[in-house]
């Protein structure tokens, strides 16, 4: 099944993504510094990594979240479109796929649906089922960390579960624990993140100048077919 992603995002991300083209960051500019750590909750310590190497990986890991369906989350909203100048892009998870192989972004990929936790239960990090590869390439890296971090990307406490997120991760191809990586993240060409975005949504309170706003950049100024309509949320407060 072609499943719908949803990403909702200030609107500056979106004239971002026309101009320069879908980012995706590495995974220590992620505020929640948790990320990748699940299995500590329960005061263990991990038995593939230090907690050393750990941030030193997160150099070189690449990490593109998304909610993982159709219809509106107000939760998501509250999150992550808290001003009323924002939105929701949507594509679809085949239109995300050809986006990145056809920008060349070749490296280990994985994509899944993230699975939440209770910090009691995360000793079955390692016993899950397995995460979904996109690609059939075989890549080896001579630091194993580089093996389980992507594996524990997909695990997060139960408390975010309402984000029912989906996640593509990345590993550069040169990823090494001995040096850093200059680059904040990656971009997807411009031309094919402009064509895997399938609809628009606009934030529930939005005004009708910021609808007019997104209708001219789009339709008038980057000559794109998108259809844009606002919120089905209109009228739902906080």
């Amino acid at each position: 099944m072609d499943a719908v992603l949803t990403r909702y995002i200030p609107f500056v991300k979106l004239i971002s993504m026309l101009e320069q083209g879908f980012f995706i960051p590495k995974t220590n500019l992620f505020v929640d510094n948790w990320e990748g750590s699940l299995h500590l909750f329960n005061g263990k310590k991990d038995h593939f990594q230090t907690e050393n190497q750990l941030v030193a990986a997160k150099e070189w890991v690449y990490v593109s979240c998304w909610y993982l369906d159709k219809p509106e989350s107000h939760a998501m909203w509250n999150s992550y479109g808290q001003s009323n100048d924002s939105l929701a892009i949507q594509t679809t998870h085949q239109n995300f796929k050809l986006s990145c192989s056809r920008s060349k972004i070749n490296m280990l990929a994985y994509f899944d649906r993230v699975r939440y936790q209770e910090p009691n239960t995360a000793q079955r990090l390692y016993n899950d089922h397995p995460i979904m590869r996109w690609y059939d390439e075989e890549y080896s890296f001579s630091d194993s960390v580089f093996n389980y971090l992507p594996l524990q990307l997909y695990h997060k406490h139960k408390a975010f579960s309402f984000e029912n997120e989906a996640r593509l991760v990345l590993v550069d191809n040169g990823a090494t624990l001995e040096s850093n990586n200059k680059e904040a993240g990656l971009h997807l060409s411009t031309e094919h993140s402009r064509k895997m975005i399938t609809k628009i949504i606009l934030h529930p309170n939005s005004s009708a100048w910021f609808e007019d706003t997104v209708r001219k950049l789009i339709n008038d100024t980057y000559k794109l077919d998108i259809p844009i309509c606002k919120s089905s949320l209109v009228g739902h407060k906080n």
